[in-house]
């Protein structure tokens, strides 16, 4: 299973999902998911930003890899993976409709996650934090259902 996150610059929220997703994979031991990230206006190669590698520390999750780096999302992605999961309704409409195309409220009715962009630690532990709980019932659903 490939599945691809989405947010605007790649550098707060998407790489945090990422992470998050990741661990949820490593934790049960499975191999077969390849969890990517990507950000629809942003210039290829930015690293996460400080405070969100910070916030996802104090929240608990495991690094794994240091370097990761912004990467420009291309609609040959759509077809790349099984999963492309958007943080916003905005992120979804600027990629256009397709199957596999969804917010991650669409999967599991979290609502939107917020930019914390340029904001404090409290705003992105409580971003990490959301994403922590909406990505656990992703997780349920995508991958726990599907065996």
């Amino acid at each position: 299973m490939k599945i691809l996150f989405v947010c605007t610059g790649n550098i707060c929220r998407s790489p945090m999902a990422e992470v998050i997703f990741e661990n949820l994979a490593k934790k049960n031991k499975r191999k077969d998911i390849v969890v990517k990230s990507a950000g629809v206006m942003t210039v290829g190669g930015l690293p996460m930003t400080p405070t969100a590698f910070e916030a996802l520390l104090h929240c608990g999750e495991k690094m794994g890899r240091k370097t990761r780096k912004s990467t420009l999302f291309s609609e040959v992605m759509v077809y790349e993976y099984d999963y492309v999961i958007c943080m916003t309704g905005g992120h979804k409409d600027r990629i256009g409709m397709f199957d596999n195309v969804y917010t991650l409220d669409d999967l599991v009715g979290c609502g939107d996650i917020n930019d914390p962009f340029m904001q404090g630690l409290k705003t992105y532990t409580g971003v990490c934090k959301q994403l922590q709980d909406a990505l656990g019932k992703l997780y349920d659903k995508i991958v726990e259902n599907k065996n």
